[in-house]
């Protein structure tokens, strides 16, 4: 059986129709469906089932694809260690982050790692966890970072990175209801609350604690623009809830005042994501260790 073969099985498993992964791995769908069908004849054996709106993986499929996902792995990490002996490290790493990781820790990452690997071309996505799992599962990025209560395919694999407070973000001179240090949410004023749209992994937790904490909220602003609603809290009445990493270059309170939740306490988890399929180049790997060395730093900065 040939690799190509196998690398055309997985992209029609992953993309559920010959036609879409035919335009992701940049083949005619007529020579995809080929291959997989000469698949099929020799071993005597449906992958899939077809219909007119796609394909279905069979019982056979699904269990094929976890060993094909396995020998393409092996096949990347063989490639990979051949350019590892070379003691050359190149190539393109396209990486997706979200708006708190470009705004937090995204630019000691570029700098070191363009110190420490000047012969790899990076690009950074940025964007939400829903677009930025879709694109991974595209094969457009090498990994992605989201929050681990977004919930995922069976084409991707997780790591966890690490856990962050959640924060109340409002207008630098507002006075707040205090008790040891903690601030009160449910002694505030109805709020005014700008939060991000539902496909954000993290409005639902946001809209969770509230509710079963009691604090009454007046009214939602959503905005998926992460500049945006800080601009908006810093000149007016309304506050949001954001994550203690992204709140660290406003932790001199000249613009915005920055309270952790602690009573109780509202947490995020961050987790790599990454195809099954692809185990990370040397060079997004690397990528990697540094991203997760600087979220470490960010992370032990008290916010209080």
């Amino acid at each position: 059986m040939k690799l190509q073969q196998l690398k055309y099985f997985a992209a029609v498993y992953e993309s559920g129709s010959f036609s879409a992964a035919a335009e992701k791995v940049n083949a005619t769908q007529s020579g995809l469906s080929m291959h997989v069908s000469q698949i099929e004849k020799r071993y005597d054996i449906n992958l899939f089932t077809r219909t007119s709106s796609g394909v279905t993986p069979t019982q056979a499929g699904r269990a094929f694809y976890g060993d094909a996902v396995k020998v393409l792995a092996a096949a990347r990490r063989a490639e990979d260690r051949l350019l590892t002996l070379s003691k050359t490290v190149v190539g393109h790493v396209h990486v997706g982050l979200m708006p708190t990781f470009t705004r937090a820790v995204l630019t000691a990452v570029v700098l070191r790692f363009a110190q420490e690997y000047p012969n790899v071309r990076v690009s950074v996505s940025e964007a939400y966890s829903s677009a930025l799992s879709k694109e991974v599962e595209e094969g457009q990025l090498d990994f992605a970072v989201v929050p681990t209560s977004f919930e995922l395919s069976d084409v991707l694999r997780t790591q966890l990175m690490g856990q962050d407070q959640e924060c109340l973000v409002c207008r630098a001179d507002r006075e707040l209801p205090m008790k040891n240090g903690v601030v009160q949410l449910r002694e505030m004023a109805p709020l005014k609350l700008v939060l991000p749209g539902r496909n954000n992994a993290r409005r639902q937790n946001i809209e969770h604690y509230m509710k079963v904490n009691g604090i009454e909220v007046a009214d939602i602003l959503e905005l998926d623009t992460m500049h945006g609603t800080l601009g908006i809290v810093a000149h007016s009445e309304w506050v949001t809830i954001l994550p203690g990493i992204l709140c660290l270059p406003d932790l001199d309170g000249g613009r915005r005042q920055v309270t952790p939740l602690a009573d109780p306490p509202l947490t995020v988890d961050y987790a790599r994501i990454e195809p099954v399929k692809n185990p990370l180049s040397t060079a997004a790997q690397a990528f990697a260790d540094i991203l997760q060395e600087e979220l470490n730093s960010a992370l032990e900065i008290d916010l209080t």
